[in-house]
């Protein structure tokens, strides 16, 4: 059988955070310069398909962001 070649709902490249039928995550983090990160936060679900959030963040926000995620 040949390889999918382009993404249909429910089948993504990387590895999720949570893969369930109904419900899959995946989460990015990048960093473009010295102190420059994007976060890209990836869900699907059946009816929707996949939704993507970006966030632009300097390292500051991210330390921000880190707290939050501690607590």
């Amino acid at each position: 059988m040949q390889p999918y070649v382009t993404p249909h709902p429910g089948r993504t490249p990387g590895p999720n955070l949570v893969n369930l039928d109904d419900y899959k995550m995946h989460i990015l983090k990048r960093e473009y310069q010295s102190g420059e990160y994007e976060i890209l936060i990836e869900r699907w679900i059946p009816e929707t398909g996949w939704t993507r959030t970006q966030l632009l963040l300097t390292k500051e926000q991210l330390d921000k962001f880190r707290t939050i995620l501690q607590d």
